[in-house]
This record gives structure tokens, C-alpha cells and sequence, in this order.
């Protein structure tokens, strides 16, 4: 069984106990009140790309570090962003919506965003596209499937669900580690992304700010125009995560510019930590008030 293989099983594992702590009236409600679902969206696929593109037209770096950050924004977060919701015990429809309708609509906002930006760093504005078929399948076999399989379990089998709830987290928990483990020796033996420290020192500071920055802005924004605190949070964390997979193989595979790939490679190696630390705190914080 190939990397990718085992990967998409262990996402699959994930996403299925994910489902198992949802029934279907939570994502009526996510549709009946659909106020939060259009922010988040708006949040992920607009502000979150146009913030990132205004910061870089700041920073003294180069244009492909300016656009391999504005890549990795355009790339919002899959089932990476649904396991920390579920583990923070927050709107998990919430975010499974978001991230079911967001992996349709990259098909078409990454090839424009792609274009749009690449006019203002680079020379090259070429096209760029997505392959629907792949995209779709992954879609309905890693997140859809799984999520339904479930729900009907949850539906099937409550009490057994209710006594292996806790044990399912660990075991996620651990398969997430294993994703994690995978794909830093899959980098590896492919050659890695040839990053210095020195790249390091600068990438960093830039992404985290970006990172932190837009989790407190859709946190607060969401609150603002009276969205429940817990989808709030939820929202920030959609908004906060980012698909460092999606990100590097456009640029490491589809565009192979191994320069623009660096921003995901340095996203990729806190983004995780500082995502459900930032969602523990806050969530801490609005239970204690």
C-alpha cells in the first residue's frame, strides 16, 4: 500500500469517528440557521486570501515566498480542521459543512485566486487548474462516506458509541500522529523542500502572525454580528487551519517551484499545535465567563 494509500485510509478512520459524535439534526441545524456557515465561508474563501495577499505586499521578501504564502491561503482546511473541532467538543457539523462545500468551491477559487495574484508576484499568470475527477473522489470517499458510516453507527449502535466515544479520540489521536510521521519521512526521502534556517527564521514569524491574526479577526467578527460563541470559535479554527497537503502539491507538483512550497512546508510544522491551543484556550475562557 502506497503513502497516499494509507494516508487516505487513516483520514477515513478520522472522519468516521468524527461522524460517530454527529446525528443528522445537527446538520439540519447547520442549514436552518445558515448564517454562520455563509461567514465562514466568506471568511475562509475571501478575507482570509485577500488579508495574506495585502501583508505580503508589505514584506522585503521575495515574490515566490509572497506567493506561496497567498497559495497555501487559498487552501483551506480539510479533515485536519474537522478532528480539532471534534476534539475540542465544538460545532463539528459546522465544520464538516464548511469543509465539504469549501473542497468543491477550490476547484474553482484556487485557479482564479492563482491567476489573479500570480499577476502581481510573478510573470508567469498562467493558467491553473484542478483535476475535478480526483478532487470529487476524495471528497466523497475520504469526508462524505466515512462521516455517513458514522452517523448511522451513532444511529445503530448509541449505547456502544457512548463507551467507545473516548477510545475513538485516542485512536484518532494516534492515526493523526502517524499522517503527521508519514509525511515528514515521505518528504524526506523525496528530497525534502532544501529549507534553511536561516528561511526558517524569516517564513515563520510572517505565517504566524498571518495564522493568529486571522483566527482572532473571524473569532471576533463572528461574535460581532451575534454568531453563537462555540460556532464562533469554530469558524476561527476553519478559518485558522490551512491545507498544507493542497498547498504543497500545487506548488511543489503542479507549479515545481520548490521556493514557493517553503511557506506550507514551515505552516505544516506548528499549524496543528498553535490551531488547538488557540481553540483550547479561548474555549476555556468562555466556559470559565
Amino acid at each position: 500500500m502506497s503513502v497516499d494509500h494509507l494516508i487516505s485510509v487513516a483520514l477515513g478512520v478520522i472522519m468516521f469517528s468524527i461522524g460517530t459524535s454527529l446525528m443528522i439534526d445537527d446538520f439540519k441545524r447547520v442549514f436552518q440557521y445558515p448564517k454562520a456557515l455563509t461567514v465562514g465561508l466568506i471568511l475562509q474563501m475571501l478575507f482570509l486570501p485577500l488579508f495574506a495577499f495585502g501583508f505580503c505586499l508589505l514584506l522585503p521578501i521575495s515574490n515566490e515566498l509572497k506567493m506561496g504564502i497567498v497559495i497555501l491561503s487559498l487552501c483551506p482546511g480539510g479533515a485536519t480542521s474537522n478532528f480539532i473541532n471534534y476534539l475540542l467538543d465544538l460545532k463539528t457539523a459546522l465544520s464538516v459543512s464548511l469543509t465539504i462545500i469549501n473542497s468543491v468551491l477550490i476547484l474553482f477559487t484556487i485557479p482564479l485566486g492563482y491567476k489573479f495574484f500570480s499577476s502581481f508576484f510573478t510573470s508567469n499568470s498562467a493558467q491553473l487548474s484542478l483535476p475535478f475527477a480526483t478532487t470529487f473522489v476524495s471528497i466523497f470517499l475520504v469526508i462524505l462516506v466515512p462521516v455517513i458510516l458514522g452517523i448511522a453507527f451513532r444511529q445503530m449502535f448509541p449505547q456502544l458509541v457512548k463507551r467507545i466515544s473516548k477510545p475513538l479520540k485516542y485512536v484518532s489521536t494516534a492515526l493523526l500522529g502517524i499522517i503527521f510521521t508519514i509525511k515528514i519521512f515521505a518528504g524526506e526521502d523525496q528530497g525534502g523542500s532544501g529549507i534553511l534556517m536561516e528561511e526558517m527564521l524569516i517564513i515563520f514569524p510572517i505565517i504566524l502572525f498571518i495564522h493568529l491574526a486571522t483566527m482572532f479577526f473571524s473569532y471576533l467578527f463572528s461574535k460581532s454580528i451575534k454568531i453563537e460563541q462555540f460556532r464562533a470559535l469554530t469558524i476561527s479554527i476553519e478559518v485558522g487551519l490551512q491545507n498544507t497537503t493542497l498547498a504543497l502539491l500545487i506548488t511543489s507538483v503542479y507549479l515545481t517551484n520548490n521556493e514557493m512550497s517553503k511557506p506550507s512546508v514551515v505552516y505544516a510544522m506548528f499549524s496543528f499545535f498553535s490551531t488547538f491551543l488557540f481553540g483550547y484556550i479561548l474555549k476555556q475562557r468562555l466556559i470559565k465567563n
